[in-house]
C-alpha cells in the first residue's frame, strides 16, 4: 500500500510538474504570438537594489508604508503621497518598499523619474511602462493589450497620457475577469523631476481625479518634493493619503542618521567618537543627503587631519535642506580645488548638465576634443576622477555620469548658492553642435554596419545590435541625435552655418540617415531637417 501510496505521488508531482511546464511554453508562445514591443516605453527606470535604506532605519515609516500595501480596507486610500524637502531620503525609502513588494509578489512596477533624463519625455512614457509591467504579472492583461494595440495601431506611441491611462490601464484592469490575485503596488519615485509644471499637468490630473478609480488592490506610492502644483493637486483628494517626511519625529530621525553614519564611516574606515557621531547627526538636522556627503569628507585621505575635517563641517549653522546641502556642497568643492583655477571644472560640468543625455566619460571626452578652444582639449577624467561624493559614472568609462542626487545641479545652476562654482550656460550649445558635425564628418561612412544587403529589415537582421555596438560608437550615435537640438538651442552663427551646409549638402547626410534607421531613431531626420534654424540656414546660404 505504501509503494502504491509513494507511486501516486510520484505520478501527481509529475503532472504538476508538466502542466508548470506546459504553461510557461503556451505563456511564452502567447507573448510572441501577441507582441507588445512596439508600445513605447522607457528603459533604466525601475528598482536599484543599491539604492535601499540602510537596514535598521526608516523603520517607523516603513512600517507605516507596509501596513498601507497590505490593507484590506476598501477605506484605504489606493494612493500614498510621500513628500520632503530635498535629501530627505524619499527615494531610497521608495526603493526599499518596491523591494520589499517585489519579496512580497506585489511589485506591478517601479518608475524612477531622473532630472538628468528630461529630453527622453519620460512623461509620456509613465504609464505605458506600468503596464507593460503589469502586463508581465498577468497573462490575460497582456491579451488585453494586445488587442487593444492591434485595433488601434496609433495608441503604441500616442503622447495623449489620458489617452493612455483610458486604454492601456483603466479599461483593460476593468475587463480582467475576476479580481487579480492579492494586491498590486506601483511605485512611483521622484515625480518633481519629471520635467516642468507642463509635463506633470496631465498626470497629477489622473491621479488626482476621483472617477480614475482602480481596481482596490492597485495601490501606488507616489514620491516628489511637496512643490506647489504637485501640493495643491493632491492635498485635497480623499483617495490620496499623504505622509511628510519633514513631520517625522526628529528623535526618530536622528537616531536613523546615527546609525547610518555610525555604519558608513566605520566601513570607510574612519575613526570617530560616538560623541562626534552624535554632533555630526545633529547638524544634519534630518537630510540623510547632507550626512551621505559628511561621510564622503571625512573619508581618510593621504595628507587630511580628520580633526580638521570635522571641525569644518560642523562650524555651519544648522537649516533647512538647501542651505545644509549649498553649504556641503561649497565646503567640499573648494576642497578639491584647493586654489586651482576653475575654468577646467567649469568646461566639463557645462558639458555635462546641457548634454542631452547622461554620457560616459568615454563618450564626452571624444566629444570635448571635437570642441574649438584649443584649451577645452583635455580628457574629462582629471575632473570627474575627483566627483565621485558628486556624480555616478566617474570610475568607470562606460558608465553615464549621473548626480548622486538631484540638488547638486540645482547646487550648480543657481548663483546665489554655488558662487564661484556657478556653471552659466554661455555658448555650449554652439560647441556641441558645432562638436556633433565634426563627429559625424570624421565618423560617419557608407554601410557602416557592414549589412550584407540594405533588402531586408532590421528585424532580419539577426546580430543587428552587435554590429551597431561594433561600429557606430556612443558619441557618434549622440551626434547623430542630437545635433539638430543642439543647433536649435544656438544663436545664429556663420561658421556653423558653413558647417551645417557643407553636411546637409553632402553625402554624409545619407550615412547619417542610415544610422538613424539601424538605430531605430529615423523620426529624429524630419525634426532636423524641418527645424527653424535649418531653414535660416538654407535661406542665408541662397541669398
Amino acid at each position: 500500500m505504501q509503494g502504491l501510496r509513494d507511486r501516486a505521488l510520484l505520478d501527481v508531482q509529475g503532472g504538476v510538474q508538466q502542466v508548470r511546464e506546459d504553461l510557461s511554453v503556451g505563456f511564452q508562445q502567447i507573448r510572441e504570438d501577441l507582441s507588445l514591443d512596439s508600445l513605447v516605453c522607457a528603459g533604466q527606470v525601475g528598482l536599484i537594489k543599491g539604492k535601499k535604506c540602510l537596514d535598521g532605519t526608516r523603520t517607523e515609516i516603513l512600517n507605516v508604508m507596509l501596513d498601507w500595501m497590505n490593507s484590506t480596507d476598501p477605506a484605504t486610500p489606493p494612493i500614498l503621497w510621500l513628500h520632503g524637502q530635498a535629501g530627505r531620503g524619499k527615494s531610497a525609502i521608495a526603493h526599499t518598499i518596491a523591494l520589499q513588494a517585489q519579496n512580497l509578489g506585489m511589485l506591478g512596477s517601479c518608475f524612477c523619474f531622473n532630472c538628468t533624463r528630461h529630453h527622453e519625455g519620460l512623461h509620456l512614457k509613465l504609464f505605458t511602462t506600468i503596464t507593460h509591467h503589469l502586463a508581465d504579472r498577468d497573462l490575460r492583461l497582456w491579451q488585453i493589450l494586445a488587442e487593444v494595440i492591434t485595433n488601434n495601431y496609433s495608441l503604441r506611441d500616442t503622447a495623449d497620457v489620458a489617452e493612455q491611462w483610458q486604454k492601456f490601464i483603466f479599461e483593460p484592469l476593468s475587463q480582467l475577469a475576476g479580481p487579480l490575485s492579492q494586491n498590486v503596488v506601483i511605485v512611483i519615485d521622484a515625480l518633481d523631476e519629471s520635467g516642468t509644471e507642463a509635463t506633470r499637468r496631465d498626470i497629477l490630473g489622473i491621479l488626482a481625479a476621483q472617477d480614475a478609480q482602480l481596481p482596490a488592490n492597485i495601490q501606488i506610492v507616489l514620491t516628489s518634493r511637496p512643490i506647489m502644483d504637485i501640493r495643491e493637486t493632491l492635498l485635497p483628494s480623499q483617495h490620496v493619503q499623504a505622509r511628510s517626511l519633514d513631520n517625522i519625529e526628529a528623535e526618530s530621525v536622528t537616531h536613523d542618521i546615527t546609525h547610518y553614519i555610525s555604519t558608513t564611516l566605520k566601513k570607510l574606515g574612519a575613526a570617530f567618537s560616538d560623541k562626534d557621531v552624535e554632533h555630526l547627526a545633529e547638524k544634519s538636522n534630518g537630510i540623510f543627503e547632507w550626512a551621505r556627503l559628511a561621510c564622503e569628507y571625512l573619508r581618510p585621505r593621504f595628507g587630511v587631519e580628520p580633526e580638521v575635517c570635522f571641525r569644518e563641517i560642523t562650524l555651519h549653522g544648522v537649516g533647512d535642506a538647501r542651505t545644509l546641502l549649498d553649504k556641503m556642497y561649497t565646503t567640499f568643492l573648494k576642497d578639491l580645488a584647493q586654489g586651482s583655477p576653475l575654468d577646467k571644472f567649469r568646461s566639463v560640468m557645462r558639458q555635462i548638465l546641457w548634454s542631452k543625455e547622461p554620457l560616459s566619460i568615454s563618450t564626452l571626452d571624444s566629444m570635448h576634443h571635437k570642441f574649438t578652444r584649443e584649451d577645452d582639449h583635455f580628457p574629462v577624467g582629471i575632473i570627474l576622477s575627483y566627483m565621485a561624493p558628486f556624480l555616478t559614472g566617474t570610475t568607470d568609462v562606460s558608465t553615464p555620469v549621473r548626480p548622486m542626487h538631484a540638488s547638486f545641479y540645482d547646487f550648480l545652476l543657481d548663483k546665489r548658492w554655488s558662487g564661484e562654482f556657478f556653471i552659466n550656460k554661455a555658448d555650449v550649445h554652439h560647441q556641441l553642435a558645432l562638436s556633433s558635425l565634426c563627429v559625424m564628418r570624421d565618423g560617419l561612412r557608407f554601410n557602416i554596419c557592414g549589412l550584407e544587403t540594405s533588402y531586408v529589415r532590421n528585424s532580419a537582421v539577426a546580430d543587428l545590435e552587435m554590429k551597431i555596438e561594433k561600429n557606430i560608437p556612443l558619441h557618434l550615435l549622440y551626434s547623430c541625435r542630437f545635433w539638430a537640438t543642439h543647433l536649435h538651442d544656438s544663436t545664429f552663427d556663420t561658421g556653423l552655418v558653413n558647417h551645417v551646409m557643407g553636411f546637409v549638402t553632402g553625402k554624409n547626410i545619407l550615412f547619417w540617415m542610415e544610422v538613424l534607421g539601424v538605430c531605430k531613431c529615423i523620426g529624429e531626420a524630419d525634426r532636423a531637417l524641418t527645424s527653424g534654424w535649418m531653414q535660416v540656414s538654407i535661406l542665408y546660404c541662397t541669398s
